[in-house]
């Protein structure tokens, strides 16, 4: 009987898989000088989603996002100018706004914590652990330079 020759050969070993290092949870940002540190979360910023909306952009403002304050702000603004529309038989207006709303504050919940990593870094606050593999891997999801 004749010895198959994939059988007779033998296996090529193959180089152990690196680790895969998980995301870090979390990064803290030193602020410049004497100062309490920031923690940023890594995932969907939930209060930014929940309240961002009805506190008329509050959240955003105290995370330094004052553009995206002013952007939840001018939707406030357009809602009051448009209930009278509401009355008057333009509902489809109040749909369209209620619509933007929710589109910004899910848009906020994914991307809020990245927008807010990059504005403490755009005004000199530094990331803590920034060799760790985990924090470098966040930075790079979040596209943030060390």
């Amino acid at each position: 009987m004749p010895l198959d020759e994939s059988a007779a050969r033998p296996r090529a070993r193959r180089a152990p898989k690196k680790d895969k290092v998980p995301p870090a949870a979390s990064i803290t940002l030193r602020p410049p000088g004497k100062g309490k540190p920031r923690r940023i979360t890594v995932g969907f910023a939930w209060d930014l989603f929940l309240l961002a909306g009805i506190t008329f952009g509050l959240p955003l403002f105290l995370r330094r996002l004052p553009q995206w304050g002013a952007a939840v702000l001018a939707l406030w603004v357009a809602n009051l100018l448009l209930g009278r529309g509401a009355r008057a038989g333009l509902w489809h207006d109040e749909v369209f706004l209620f619509a933007g709303f929710l589109l910004l504050q899910l848009w906020l919940g994914f991307k809020g914590n990245a927008l807010t990593a990059r504005a403490y870094r755009a005004l000199g606050w530094t990331i803590e652990d920034a060799r760790d593999p985990g924090v470098r891997q966040v930075l790079a999801l979040w596209r943030i330079e060390r």
